[in-house]
């Protein structure tokens, strides 16, 4: 599976998964190699040994029938080391095919396991965002429980479009609103990656409870953008501003682009 960019928690499952495919891959490398290193080529037999056994034996036969008995024991003799030749060969050459299979069936568990490890971070994947959905469906079953939570959203937004260029020249106004979900609050950042722990919307302050895992703070994430979308389309002219949301697990960018009412078009010099 290639890197998840745009998830931090997602790709920590990615990496821990394919971590765990790596162990599995040296320790399946391991046990083959193994196997492999022991099995040990058969070594050739001297023929030259045989040529000496040859003769010995021809002499004897010769001796107990004929000169033909010597040719033949001579010849019979180094025929069986060429034939005992023959079969260490074809038993090497089984040998070398059968290191080739255990290398191949390496190949095949390792793959496996790297395609284990892609499913299980896919099951996590689809639990972690159904974990998300349902937390974010309950806060927007119950929206009005998060209604300070949404007019400080809009108040700092407000400030960040207040803050943007507004320049005669600037067709257009530009924003970003920057917030992270945690567990003990939401935190804001500016574009200049400014931030300022007054800005925060501290739950224990607030009198809200802690979240509790990193779907609940996502989920929330979620809802706020939605609901913050909302509120914004109410306070301006939906048809003079777009609103888009990126995000990185809990971090959220809503990015404002509205009419610069300021606007005045070039003049011609002459």
């Amino acid at each position: 599976m290639e890197p998840i960019q745009n998830s931090t928690i997602k790709e920590q499952m990615r990496v821990r998964n394919e971590s765990e495919a790596r162990t599995r891959e040296s320790e399946i490398s391991a046990k083959y190699t193994e196997k492999i290193r022991s099995m040990v080529p058969l070594k050739k037999y001297e023929i030259s040994s045989f040529v000496v056994i040859g003769i010995i034996v021809g002499i004897v036969f010769w001796i107990a029938s004929s000169f033909f008995g010597f040719l033949l024991g001579f010849f019979g003799t180094i025929g069986a080391g060429h034939l005992l030749n023959n079969n260490v060969n074809t038993a090497n050459q089984n040998q070398e095919k059968q290191k080739q299979e255990l290398m191949e069936q390496a190949k095949r568990e390792i793959a496996e396991e790297y395609r284990k490890a892609d499913r299980k971070t896919q099951q996590e994947i689809a639990a972690y965002d159904a974990g998300v959905k349902n937390y974010c469906n309950k806060i927007l079953n119950n929206a009005e429980n998060i209604s300070d939570m949404v007019e400080h959203q809009l108040k700092m937004f407000d400030r960040s479009i207040s803050h943007a260029d507004h320049g005669s020249h600037m067709r257009f106004v530009e924003a970003n609103l920057i917030y992270t979900v945690q567990t003990y609050g939401i935190t804001y950042s500016f574009d200049s990656r400014y931030t300022n722990s007054l800005d925060d919307f501290d739950f224990k302050k607030k009198r809200y409870r802690d979240l509790n895992t990193p779907e609940e703070c996502e989920g929330l994430a979620k809802a706020l953008a939605k609901m913050t979308i909302m509120g914004m389309k109410k306070k301006y002219p939906a048809n003079s501003m777009n609103i888009t949301v990126s995000h990185n697990d809990a971090n959220v960018t809503l990015h404002y682009r509205g009419a610069n009412k300021d606007f005045i078009p070039a003049r011609d010099i002459v």
